[in-house]
């Protein structure tokens, strides 16, 4: 026994149904294009503090993301309060690091860059949605750079 109102087909009842599904579910708008370019280029300059810290101030091996990054920025607070509202993360490969921007939630990788090379490595937030997982290589991206 189907209950449903009289007169309106099933079909229309589930396109209806259908559209309020879809209308309620949450939707990732993509990044501000202008707001990106502007992100990366204070992106190139945090990772340029963080590389030199590790490369040349040898922090603790022991030090997690946050407090290297601290160290990393203590001279000049603003280049870590441009980021305020993302997610940043830090790798360290050897005596080289990567700095990774994500969106606040910490799920989609926006911007990637290696503080060894001048320019700025990985716009990710271009294309398709990439999880906010590291993927430059320092020792291809830096070797790459002392070769140039």
């Amino acid at each position: 026994m189907s209950i449903r109102p009289a007169g309106i087909p099933v079909s229309v009842t589930i396109a209806l149904v259908l559209s309020l599904v879809a209308g309620c579910t949450p939707t990732s708008k993509p990044p501000n294009s202008e707001e990106m370019f502007i992100k990366a280029s204070a992106l190139t300059k945090l990772a340029t503090a963080v590389e030199s810290t590790v490369h040349y101030k040898n922090p603790p091996p022991g030090l997690d993301e946050k407090e290297l990054l601290m160290r990393a920025t203590q001279h000049d607070p603003a280049l870590l309060q441009n980021f305020k509202g993302y997610k940043v993360r830090v790798l360290r490969q050897d005596k080289h690091s990567v700095v990774l921007i994500c969106d606040a939630s910490g799920q989609r990788a926006l911007l990637e860059d290696a503080g060894c090379s001048g320019r700025m490595d990985r716009h990710r937030w271009m294309g398709k949605p990439q999880p906010c997982e590291f993927s430059v290589d320092t020792k291809e991206i830096c070797t790459k750079n002392l070769n140039n």
